[in-house]
């Protein structure tokens, strides 16, 4: 099933997410550069980044973009997981609601179709924009989470020709004395064919073992995402 979003539509799924980015000089896609970065930012660059995120994600979402189902995918993905699910495929997102027992969390899918996007940017730059849009986003809704209680971070942007892949997650540690959390939260997205496909989520728990899990039922989303 597929189905147009207006931009209407897409104002209230903002709504739902969370944030966006701006613009560069459009560069021919005949090179086959392989682009390939990892950045730790300060407070002040991700402040930054954040602007710049939110500003070309509201171009994007209204711009003429196809939101595709992306139930199969999830479906593919979650009928081995051990976590309990619960999905509501809405505002063009497949959105998964997930329990474990002694935590919980949720994962957005979303695909898109880009081939009329009415504007001409590289890969490498709508991939890494919207990917930390996606990525700020989830993370924030880690209740009582903060930058400083992340122990691991880690971005990645990759392109070669007209496709391009991005990959960020970071791991989550707090402890209060008596209590410890446990947490992750990762973004993956690739674009190929003219096919963006977004995968971006976040767990916490006092258990590490089910971070873990949470870890590795990322990590098959990113295995079963075509590139």
């Amino acid at each position: 099933m597929i189905k147009k979003i207006s931009a209407a539509a897409v104002a209230a799924a903002l709504i739902f997410t969370g944030c966006g980015t701006i613009s560069p000089p459009v560069q021919s896609e005949t090179t086959s550069e392989v682009v390939s970065t990892e950045i730790a930012k300060s407070e002040t660059e991700s402040v930054s980044s954040d602007d710049k995120a939110n500003t070309f994600a509201a171009e994007f979402f209204e711009s003429n973009i196809t939101f595709e189902d992306a139930g199969t995918l999830a479906k593919e993905v979650l009928k081995s997981t051990d976590f309990d699910t619960e999905t509501d495929n809405s505002g063009g997102s497949q959105k998964v609601t997930l329990k474990g027992k002694n935590g919980g969390g949720e994962i957005d899918v979303v695909m898109i179709d880009i081939s009329d996007l009415g504007f001409s940017y590289e890969p490498e730059y709508i991939l890494e924009n919207l990917g930390d849009y996606y990525f700020d986003y989830t993370a924030s809704r880690m209740d009582g989470i903060t930058e400083d209680d992340f122990v691991s971070s880690y971005r990645m942007v990759s392109s070669i020709m007209s496709k391009g892949k991005y990959q960020r997650y970071g791991s989550v540690q707090k402890s209060d004395g008596i209590a410890a959390q446990f947490g992750y939260t990762e973004t993956y997205a690739v674009l190929s064919e003219n096919k963006l496909t977004v995968v971006s989520g976040a767990y916490l728990s006092s258990d590490m073992m089910e971070r873990q899990s949470f870890s590795q039922l990322m990590s098959k989303f990113a295995e079963n995402v075509k590139y």
